[in-house]
Protein backbone atom coordinates (compact mmCIF):
# COMPACT_ATOMS: atom_id res chain seq x y z
CA UNK A 1 0.00 0.00 0.00
CA UNK A 2 1.41 3.49 -0.82
CA UNK A 3 2.19 6.19 1.46
CA UNK A 4 0.80 9.28 2.40
CA UNK A 5 3.73 10.87 0.16
CA UNK A 6 3.35 9.03 -2.56
CA UNK A 7 -0.41 9.34 -3.06
CA UNK A 8 -0.68 13.14 -2.26
CA UNK A 9 2.51 14.10 -3.70
CA UNK A 10 3.96 15.90 -1.25
CA UNK A 11 5.88 15.32 1.91
CA UNK A 12 3.89 17.89 4.45
CA UNK A 13 1.13 16.19 6.54
CA UNK A 14 -0.93 18.81 6.67
CA UNK A 15 -3.74 18.81 4.20
CA UNK A 16 -5.80 22.09 3.94
CA UNK A 17 -9.42 21.04 4.11
CA UNK A 18 -11.70 21.52 0.60
CA UNK A 19 -13.67 24.38 2.56
CA UNK A 20 -16.74 25.17 -0.17
CA UNK A 21 -16.21 28.43 -1.28
CA UNK A 22 -13.67 29.74 0.84
CA UNK A 23 -11.05 27.06 -0.81
CA UNK A 24 -10.44 28.99 -3.88
CA UNK A 25 -7.76 29.29 -6.41
CA UNK A 26 -5.88 31.75 -4.20
CA UNK A 27 -5.88 29.67 -1.01
CA UNK A 28 -5.00 26.79 -2.85
CA UNK A 29 -2.16 27.85 -5.19
CA UNK A 30 -0.60 29.34 -1.87
CA UNK A 31 -0.83 26.56 -0.12
CA UNK A 32 0.70 24.05 -2.93
CA UNK A 33 3.05 26.46 -3.62
CA UNK A 34 4.44 26.46 -0.14
CA UNK A 35 4.56 22.52 0.19
CA UNK A 36 0.87 21.46 1.17
CA UNK A 37 -1.94 19.85 -0.85
CA UNK A 38 -3.86 23.00 -1.73
CA UNK A 39 -7.70 21.27 -1.78
CA UNK A 40 -10.49 23.45 -4.03
CA UNK A 41 -13.77 23.35 -2.47
CA UNK A 42 -16.31 22.13 -5.18
CA UNK A 43 -19.40 22.18 -2.94
CA UNK A 44 -22.28 23.73 -4.67
CA UNK A 45 -20.28 25.41 -7.74
CA UNK A 46 -21.78 24.49 -11.67
CA UNK A 47 -19.62 22.57 -13.14
CA UNK A 48 -18.52 24.80 -15.41
CA UNK A 49 -17.64 27.54 -12.64
CA UNK A 50 -15.67 24.28 -11.29
CA UNK A 51 -13.87 23.82 -14.55
CA UNK A 52 -12.65 26.95 -14.53
CA UNK A 53 -11.54 27.06 -11.00
CA UNK A 54 -9.47 23.52 -12.00
CA UNK A 55 -7.96 25.38 -14.75
CA UNK A 56 -7.30 28.57 -12.65
CA UNK A 57 -5.36 26.52 -10.35
CA UNK A 58 -3.33 25.33 -12.56
CA UNK A 59 -2.59 28.44 -14.27
CA UNK A 60 -1.46 29.48 -10.40
CA UNK A 61 0.78 26.40 -9.78
CA UNK A 62 2.68 23.24 -11.54
CA UNK A 63 2.58 21.65 -7.82
CA UNK A 64 -0.15 19.03 -7.13
CA UNK A 65 -3.35 20.48 -5.50
CA UNK A 66 -6.92 18.16 -4.94
CA UNK A 67 -10.54 19.39 -4.94
CA UNK A 68 -13.31 18.05 -2.63
CA UNK A 69 -16.66 17.30 -3.85
CA UNK A 70 -19.90 16.43 -1.84
CA UNK A 71 -22.94 15.50 -3.15
CA UNK A 72 -25.69 17.53 -0.86
CA UNK A 73 -25.80 20.71 -2.69
CA UNK A 74 -24.04 19.72 -5.66
CA UNK A 75 -24.90 22.86 -7.36
CA UNK A 76 -27.10 23.41 -10.49
CA UNK A 77 -25.60 20.59 -12.59
CA UNK A 78 -24.96 18.06 -9.91
CA UNK A 79 -22.41 15.90 -8.42
CA UNK A 80 -21.92 13.51 -11.40
CA UNK A 81 -21.35 16.61 -13.53
CA UNK A 82 -19.05 18.24 -11.25
CA UNK A 83 -17.26 14.73 -10.74
CA UNK A 84 -16.86 14.41 -14.48
CA UNK A 85 -14.97 17.36 -14.87
CA UNK A 86 -12.88 16.55 -11.92
CA UNK A 87 -11.62 13.43 -13.31
CA UNK A 88 -11.12 14.97 -16.93
CA UNK A 89 -9.01 18.33 -14.70
CA UNK A 90 -6.69 15.26 -13.45
CA UNK A 91 -6.04 17.07 -9.66
CA UNK A 92 -3.81 15.26 -7.62
CA UNK A 93 -6.23 13.92 -5.49
CA UNK A 94 -10.57 14.19 -5.13
CA UNK A 95 -11.92 13.87 -1.59
CA UNK A 96 -15.73 12.86 -0.89
CA UNK A 97 -17.47 13.25 2.04
CA UNK A 98 -21.27 13.07 3.18
CA UNK A 99 -22.38 9.58 0.70
CA UNK A 100 -21.97 6.44 -0.54
CA UNK A 101 -19.20 6.29 -3.30
CA UNK A 102 -19.37 2.61 -3.88
CA UNK A 103 -19.92 3.90 -7.99
CA UNK A 104 -17.91 7.00 -7.54
CA UNK A 105 -14.20 5.49 -6.05
CA UNK A 106 -13.82 3.66 -8.97
CA UNK A 107 -14.57 5.86 -11.43
CA UNK A 108 -11.66 7.91 -9.72
CA UNK A 109 -9.00 5.80 -8.97
CA UNK A 110 -9.88 4.18 -12.56
CA UNK A 111 -8.65 7.63 -13.95
CA UNK A 112 -5.09 6.96 -12.10
CA UNK A 113 -6.66 10.12 -9.24
CA UNK A 114 -5.74 9.38 -5.24
CA UNK A 115 -9.34 9.13 -3.66
CA UNK A 116 -9.50 10.49 0.14
CA UNK A 117 -12.61 9.48 1.63
CA UNK A 118 -13.85 12.05 5.50
CA UNK A 119 -15.78 9.61 7.48
CA UNK A 120 -16.96 10.60 11.08
CA UNK A 121 -17.50 6.33 12.59
CA UNK A 122 -15.98 3.20 12.38
CA UNK A 123 -19.06 2.27 10.16
CA UNK A 124 -18.07 4.77 7.91
CA UNK A 125 -14.41 3.96 7.65
CA UNK A 126 -15.33 0.38 7.02
CA UNK A 127 -17.39 1.21 3.93
CA UNK A 128 -14.84 3.87 2.46
CA UNK A 129 -12.23 0.78 3.14
CA UNK A 130 -14.50 -1.45 1.50
CA UNK A 131 -15.53 0.80 -1.20
CA UNK A 132 -11.53 1.27 -2.31
CA UNK A 133 -10.40 4.59 -0.45
CA UNK A 134 -6.84 5.35 -1.13
CA UNK A 135 -6.83 7.69 2.66
CA UNK A 136 -9.49 7.85 5.37
CA UNK A 137 -10.15 11.30 7.04
CA UNK A 138 -11.31 10.62 10.96
CA UNK A 139 -13.55 13.37 11.34
CA UNK A 140 -13.71 13.89 15.29
CA UNK A 141 -17.43 16.11 16.68
CA UNK A 142 -14.79 19.31 17.11
CA UNK A 143 -14.75 20.13 13.46
CA UNK A 144 -15.83 23.35 12.33
CA UNK A 145 -18.98 22.98 9.08
CA UNK A 146 -20.74 19.84 8.57
CA UNK A 147 -19.45 17.48 11.12
CA UNK A 148 -21.26 14.11 10.35
CA UNK A 149 -19.16 12.59 13.72
CA UNK A 150 -20.98 12.38 16.84
CA UNK A 151 -17.55 11.29 18.33
CA UNK A 152 -14.41 12.94 20.08
CA UNK A 153 -11.32 12.57 17.59
CA UNK A 154 -9.52 11.18 20.38
CA UNK A 155 -11.59 8.34 20.65
CA UNK A 156 -12.56 7.79 17.08
CA UNK A 157 -9.71 7.73 15.76
CA UNK A 158 -7.40 4.91 17.48
CA UNK A 159 -10.44 2.46 16.24
CA UNK A 160 -10.30 4.16 12.61
CA UNK A 161 -6.47 3.84 12.49
CA UNK A 162 -6.99 -0.24 13.72
CA UNK A 163 -9.20 -0.84 10.84
CA UNK A 164 -7.66 1.03 8.24
CA UNK A 165 -4.37 -1.03 9.10
CA UNK A 166 -1.59 0.31 5.73
CA UNK A 167 -4.10 3.07 4.03
CA UNK A 168 -2.98 6.25 5.75
CA UNK A 169 -5.67 8.11 8.20
CA UNK A 170 -5.71 11.55 8.62
CA UNK A 171 -6.55 13.48 11.51
CA UNK A 172 -9.71 16.22 11.68
CA UNK A 173 -11.01 18.20 14.31
CA UNK A 174 -10.01 21.21 15.92
CA UNK A 175 -6.30 20.78 14.96
CA UNK A 176 -5.77 24.27 14.80
CA UNK A 177 -2.05 24.30 16.38
CA UNK A 178 1.18 22.42 16.22
CA UNK A 179 0.56 20.71 19.35
CA UNK A 180 -2.70 19.65 18.67
CA UNK A 181 -1.43 18.28 15.18
CA UNK A 182 1.63 16.33 16.86
CA UNK A 183 -0.56 14.71 19.37
CA UNK A 184 -2.46 12.71 16.85
CA UNK A 185 0.29 12.02 14.54
CA UNK A 186 2.02 10.68 17.85
CA UNK A 187 -1.31 8.46 18.14
CA UNK A 188 -0.55 7.35 14.58
CA UNK A 189 -2.28 9.40 12.00
CA UNK A 190 -0.50 10.32 8.92
CA UNK A 191 -1.25 13.49 9.15
CA UNK A 192 -4.00 16.65 9.60
CA UNK A 193 -7.35 17.56 7.73
CA UNK A 194 -7.07 21.24 8.94
CA UNK A 195 -9.86 23.50 7.82
CA UNK A 196 -10.83 26.26 10.03
CA UNK A 197 -7.21 27.62 10.39
CA UNK A 198 -7.02 28.12 6.62
CA UNK A 199 -10.11 30.39 6.69
CA UNK A 200 -8.71 33.14 8.52
CA UNK A 201 -5.83 33.45 5.42
CA UNK A 202 -5.66 36.34 3.72
CA UNK A 203 -6.30 34.44 0.07
CA UNK A 204 -9.07 32.89 1.48
CA UNK A 205 -12.44 33.53 0.02
CA UNK A 206 -13.66 34.78 3.40
CA UNK A 207 -15.68 37.78 4.21
CA UNK A 208 -12.69 39.94 6.24
CA UNK A 209 -15.74 40.35 9.34
CA UNK A 210 -15.60 36.50 9.30
CA UNK A 211 -11.67 36.56 9.73
CA UNK A 212 -12.46 39.05 11.96
CA UNK A 213 -14.62 36.31 13.83
CA UNK A 214 -12.46 33.80 14.11
CA UNK A 215 -9.97 35.76 15.48
CA UNK A 216 -12.18 37.39 18.20
CA UNK A 217 -13.64 33.80 19.22
CA UNK A 218 -12.61 31.27 21.76
CA UNK A 219 -13.45 27.63 21.67
CA UNK A 220 -16.27 28.41 23.88
CA UNK A 221 -17.60 30.42 21.32
CA UNK A 222 -18.72 27.21 19.02
CA UNK A 223 -22.12 25.50 18.92
CA UNK A 224 -22.67 22.17 17.36
CA UNK A 225 -25.78 22.59 15.47
CA UNK A 226 -28.98 20.88 13.78
CA UNK A 227 -31.20 23.20 11.83
CA UNK A 228 -30.38 25.05 8.49
CA UNK A 229 -27.84 25.79 6.63
CA UNK A 230 -27.83 26.62 2.77
CA UNK A 231 -28.06 23.66 0.38
CA UNK A 232 -28.64 21.04 2.86
CA UNK A 233 -31.12 19.06 4.56
CA UNK A 234 -33.15 20.83 7.53
CA UNK A 235 -31.49 19.03 10.87
CA UNK A 236 -27.89 18.48 9.02
CA UNK A 237 -26.03 18.80 12.04
CA UNK A 238 -22.76 21.18 11.62
CA UNK A 239 -20.52 23.33 13.95
CA UNK A 240 -20.64 27.52 14.45
CA UNK A 241 -19.80 29.96 15.68
CA UNK A 242 -22.67 32.61 16.71
CA UNK A 243 -22.77 36.11 16.84
CA UNK A 244 -21.81 37.50 20.27
CA UNK A 245 -24.87 39.90 20.65
CA UNK A 246 -27.85 37.71 20.68
CA UNK A 247 -30.65 39.77 18.99
CA UNK A 248 -28.39 39.98 15.86
CA UNK A 249 -28.50 36.13 15.51
CA UNK A 250 -29.41 34.79 11.88
CA UNK A 251 -30.79 31.60 12.02
CA UNK A 252 -28.97 30.24 9.00
CA UNK A 253 -25.52 28.78 9.30
CA UNK A 254 -22.56 28.90 6.27
CA UNK A 255 -19.49 31.08 5.41
CA UNK A 256 -19.51 34.49 4.52
CA UNK A 257 -17.75 35.44 1.13
CA UNK A 258 -16.76 39.05 -0.08
CA UNK A 259 -19.85 38.82 -2.33
CA UNK A 260 -21.99 38.77 1.02
CA UNK A 261 -23.27 42.22 2.80
CA UNK A 262 -21.56 42.99 5.91
CA UNK A 263 -24.94 42.64 7.66
CA UNK A 264 -24.81 38.51 6.95
CA UNK A 265 -21.05 38.45 7.54
CA UNK A 266 -22.25 40.60 11.07
CA UNK A 267 -25.18 38.02 11.68
CA UNK A 268 -24.62 34.86 10.62
CA UNK A 269 -23.66 31.91 12.40
CA UNK A 270 -20.32 30.87 11.14
CA UNK A 271 -19.06 27.28 10.58
CA UNK A 272 -15.99 26.89 12.97
CA UNK A 273 -14.37 23.85 14.67
CA UNK A 274 -13.21 23.95 18.44
CA UNK A 275 -9.25 24.90 17.36
CA UNK A 276 -10.62 28.82 16.74
CA UNK A 277 -9.47 29.79 19.47
CA UNK A 278 -5.60 28.80 18.65
CA UNK A 279 -6.41 32.27 15.67
CA UNK A 280 -4.30 35.06 16.55
CA UNK A 281 -4.45 36.96 13.36
CA UNK A 282 -5.18 36.98 9.92
CA UNK A 283 -2.04 36.34 7.68
CA UNK A 284 -0.20 34.60 4.38
CA UNK A 285 -1.46 30.69 4.31
CA UNK A 286 2.02 29.63 3.69
CA UNK A 287 2.52 31.51 7.38
CA UNK A 288 -0.03 30.08 8.86
CA UNK A 289 0.85 26.47 7.45
CA UNK A 290 4.73 27.55 8.63
CA UNK A 291 3.24 27.65 12.30
CA UNK A 292 1.08 24.17 12.19
CA UNK A 293 4.14 22.05 10.86
CA UNK A 294 6.89 23.63 13.88
CA UNK A 295 8.40 20.74 15.14
CA UNK A 296 7.00 17.78 12.81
Amino acid sequence: MADLESLIGTHNPICPAGMGGIAGPDLVAALSEAGALGHLGGIRLPATDLQSWLREVKSKTDKPFAVNLVPPGGGPDGFDAQLEVAIAEKPKAISLYWGDFETTIPKIKAAGITTMVQIGSVAGAKQALEQGADILIAQGIEAGGHVISKTGLLSLLPEVLKLAGSVPVLAAGGLSSAEKIKTVMGMGAAGAWVGTSFIAAEESNAHPIYRQRLIEAGPDDTHHGHFYSYGWPIGTPYRVIKPKIKALRNWKAAGARPGNTDRFAQTVQLYAGQGVGDIQKSEPAQDILRHLATGL
